[in-house]
């Protein structure tokens, strides 16, 4: 993911997928809905931290890939 608008379409067909509405997934990771919303929505000023919780709650980590040599490193 290189964009916010990236990392919030994959955050709602993961949601999608899971079967859950925005409440359900804020609820499992501890935010509001509206942050959920707004994470969905794109919006350019979420917080890492809570991104990150969102992910966590889906059941997915952050991991980190060079672009030049596609190695996972973090």
């Amino acid at each position: 993911m290189r964009t916010v608008r990236e990392a919030a379409a994959v955050v709602r067909e993961l949601r999608e997928q899971a079967g859950l509405t925005q409440l359900q997934l804020a609820e499992r990771a501890r935010v509001s809905r509206s942050f959920v919303a707004d994470l969905e929505g794109g919006k350019p000023t979420v917080e890492a931290g809570k991104l990150m919780d969102v992910f966590q709650a889906l059941g997915f980590e952050i991991s980190l890939r060079a672009e030049d040599s596609g190695e996972v490193r973090w």
